[in-house]
């Protein structure tokens, strides 16, 4: 019960640190090299799947789980990156 209150506080207090956030836009250049960066990684996500498929059909299972969640991680690393790209460039 200790934590908790702990955590509800900390929660609280954080949104009005959150409400009086403000975010400039990045420079044209900045934002051109995030994307360039947001493509690497969906490109490398592409990548790495088509390694689990030949994985698999090599029966190399654990290679295959292995490089699926590397996969996996890349993937979500876009689309973290993507979040933070639409809110300080476009």
């Amino acid at each position: 019960m200790k934590n908790f209150i702990k955590i509800t506080s900390f929660v609280v207090l954080s949104m009005f640190f959150v409400l009086d956030a403000n975010a400039d836009e990045w420079s044209e250049k900045d934002c051109e090299d995030y994307e360039q960066l947001i493509g690497v990684l969906v490109w490398s996500s592409g990548e790495t799947l088509e390694m689990v498929d030949e994985a698999r059909k090599a029966d190399k299972k654990e290679e295959a789980e292995e490089l699926f969640e590397a996969s996996y991680a890349l993937s979500q690393m876009a689309a973290n990156h993507t979040t933070v790209y639409a809110q300080f460039c476009d």
